[in-house]
């Protein structure tokens, strides 16, 4: 690649550091001068003077033995650069995690924090530089234990989510955004207004309207322990949910899509879950075909 060329013109003396500013990123610049800092001490192999002597007796021209030499050191050069090159992108390189729909999972981030990441679920962030930058991107559903250190930020597409150390869960989905604190502060910056969450309270956002601060009971987020619960919250958010746990689709008359619906559902037991998002709202469910189901009214 032509950054490499100009990388191993570099390592070889033979272009300034400004010349080579021009051809790379100032990120890339900085890690070579790392790079060229630590391997600066290393030796290069012996140059095998017996075969040098031989091609001298043999009448070899001066040219060709200096074009050796020349192609020789920037065969090595090349090879340091494709190393350290490979090094440097796997650094730099984003950790991923994904949850499909019915599925969730647990993991620690490098300074030992837990996220606990619900069904449909990602979280994208870097390694590099963790324990300084402790930043990350959410799109769904998760639960953070942070470890006390430098400032960790939840970065979603309608607000971000900043602490020291506490526990708190973050909800993005579509147009609903939703903080809780269990323990300690968290600080959310929702279109650039800062607002303070306590341990105890939640913030929430529908449908891009204000965010409304309240308290909550809870212990720990129902969907840790297998149930999705519900206050006032539409209908046709509580079907996406249920889809979303039971990797299931379901049909419903768009009668009931904004009806306000309180109540749970437990994410074990399919059966009981349709009565528990039917039955309250006076509905009853059948099966269409596979794992497809439709809601129709119940008859009085």
């Amino acid at each position: 690649m032509k950054e490499n060329y100009f990388l191993a013109k570099w390592l070889a003396n033979e272009i300034t550091d400004l010349e080579l500013k021009k051809q790379v990123s100032e990120k890339e610049f900085i890690a070579y001068k790392k790079i060229k800092s630590t391997t600066k001490n290393l030796k290069a192999p012996e140059f095998n003077s017996e075969g040098l002597l031989s091609a001298i007796k043999n009448n070899k021209p001066k040219q060709n033995i200096r074009n050796f030499r020349f192609n020789y050191f920037y065969k090595i050069a090349a090879a340091i650069v494709i190393i350290f090159s490979a090094f440097y992108f796997i650094s730099t390189k984003n950790t991923v995690f994904t949850t499909k729909y019915a599925e969730k999972t647990s993991f620690e981030l490098p300074d030992k924090s837990k996220v606990d990441l619900n069904a449909g679920s990602k979280i994208v962030y870097n390694k590099k530089g963790w324990d300084s930058n402790r930043n990350l991107n959410l799109k769904g559903e998760a639960f953070f234990s942070v470890k006390k250190g430098s400032k960790f930020t939840v970065n979603t597409k309608l607000g971000s989510v900043s602490v020291l150390g506490t526990k708190f869960n973050v909800i993005v989905r579509n147009n609903y955004f939703q903080v809780t604190c269990y323990r300690g502060l968290v600080s959310v910056n929702y279109k650039n207004n800062i607002v303070k969450v306590p341990a105890g309270t939640s913030f929430k956002v529908n449908n891009n309207q204000s965010g409304k601060t309240f308290a909550i009971k809870d212990a720990l987020p129902s969907w840790i322990e297998n149930f999705s619960t519900f206050t006032s919250m539409p209908y046709h958010y509580v079907i996406e949910e249920l889809q979303r746990q039971y990797k299931i689709k379901i049909v419903y008359n768009s009668q009931f899509e904004n009806t306000l619906f309180t109540g749970n559902f437990t994410h074990t037991n399919l059966k009981t879950a349709l009565k528990s998002v039917t039955i309250p709202l006076n509905l009853t469910y059948k099966t269409i075909g596979g794992a497809k189901f439709s809601f129709v009214e119940n008859k009085k």
